[in-house]
């Protein structure tokens, strides 16, 4: 594992980050002692940074988090986010989910198959109150006393252009309540918004092979502002992690969107077979290796999940001529969107040397002994 400057912050993260989207909740399966041993596995692999969110799983992916790094808060760099409002109808399974897992497993129920009405339609809030309600909220279920990034989830164009949540989220930096603040964005157009406040230290963008928008609508800009950037999604929901044979063998998606999908998932298998590598690890190298991409996360719940992301990341990274092919299979891809999935249905210190940010360029690559500790 290599470790990251985190924009122009004095924050270290690791290449690879914990996306906890999938920890918790009703649908998953997995036990709480699988997906603690999850949690520690990674960090015994490296991995310092994790990123969570209080809608995921009602709040129960932060109190894993929590849980997990007990004792050791200080060896990680949490990062949560903000913005979404609960329904009534999950806020009640949160309370009831100890009666509901066994229902859930008995009558093999999923998510999708719920109404609308059962699950909820989840509402936006950034107002001042909220944000400061919600930050208190979180750091009651992560068990700490500060959040290492704060992310706005998902904000909408008129919220970024108003500035309003600036003003609430400088009190809890000054409060010590957060140490930096940054947008998850729906869409590269996003990231524009944001670098127009130098208060945004990141911003989590949708970066894969499949969706490579964001290379020129997002990055450069970051790079030039010193601003953090976490991609999410490497695997483009799963797509880029199916094999081959699988792809060929169901039937054409009747989706136009999806059959381009599905095209340029195959170009891609193609691609890495002629690099000897599988796509899976292709996948996660392209994005890493990224100039100006400080952290990418990989959604991950079982201990299988997270052996599978430290071995795809062990491999050599990507030559300039075999990354000029991946672009090039990209930008044949048709138009594909750009933007991504929504993010809110479904991220490190060590102790150590400090060393001169001024000297260490956004993104840049840090040994794990010149990372150190929160102050």
């Amino acid at each position: 594992m290599r470790y990251r400057r985190f924009g122009s912050t004095d924050l270290t993260v690791s290449e690879v980050g914990f996306g906890c989207a999938r920890l918790g909740g009703v649908f998953q399966g997995a036990s709480k002692s699988d997906l603690l041993r999850s949690l520690r596995l990674a960090f015994e692999g490296g991995v310092t940074f994790y990123d969570t969110a209080d809608i995921y799983a009602q709040g129960e992916s932060e109190a894993l988090l929590g849980e997990a790094f007990r004792g050791r808060r200080r060896d990680v760099i949490v990062a949560s986010k903000v913005g979404y409002c609960l329904p009534t109808q999950r806020r009640l399974a949160a309370r009831i989910k100890p009666l509901l897992r066994p229902v859930v497993r008995l009558l093999r129920l999923r998510r999708q198959s719920l109404p609308g009405s059962v699950r909820g339609a989840l509402a936006q809030d950034f107002s001042p109150p909220y944000l400061t309600s919600a930050v208190e909220g979180s750091l009651r279920r992560l068990r700490t006393d500060y959040l290492d990034v704060l992310q706005l989830h998902s904000p909408p164009p008129e919220v970024l252009e108003r500035g309003e949540f600036l003003a609430p989220l400088e009190t809890l930096k000054r409060a010590g309540k957060i140490r930096q603040y940054g947008v998850a964005c729906e869409r590269p157009e996003d990231v524009r918004l944001c670098l127009r406040y130098p208060q945004i230290a990141s911003v989590q963008i949708n970066l894969s092979l499949l969706h490579q928008g964001a290379l020129d609508a997002a990055v450069p800009g970051c790079l030039e502002h010193g601003v953090a950037v976490i991609a999410r999604q490497c695997y483009a929901s799963g797509l880029l992690t199916r094999s081959a044979s699988q792809l060929a063998a169901g039937p054409p998606p009747a989706d136009e969107v999806q059959r381009r999908e599905r095209d340029a998932v195959l170009r891609f298998h193609r691609i890495a077979a002629g690099t000897g590598r599988p796509l899976r690890e292709t996948a996660l190298q392209f994005v890493r290796d990224t100039a100006g991409v400080a952290v990418t996360l990989v959604g991950m719940r079982t201990p299988d999940q997270v052996a599978d992301c430290l071995r795809d990341l062990a491999g050599a990274p990507l030559s300039e001529d075999e990354r000029g092919r991946l672009r090039s299979g990209g930008s044949a891809r048709g138009n594909l969107s750009a933007g991504g999935r929504r993010s809110h249905a479904g991220h490190g210190s060590q102790a150590g040397e400090r060393i001169c940010w001024a000297s260490v360029p956004s993104g840049s690559v840090i040994t794990r002994s010149q990372c150190h500790a929160p102050s």
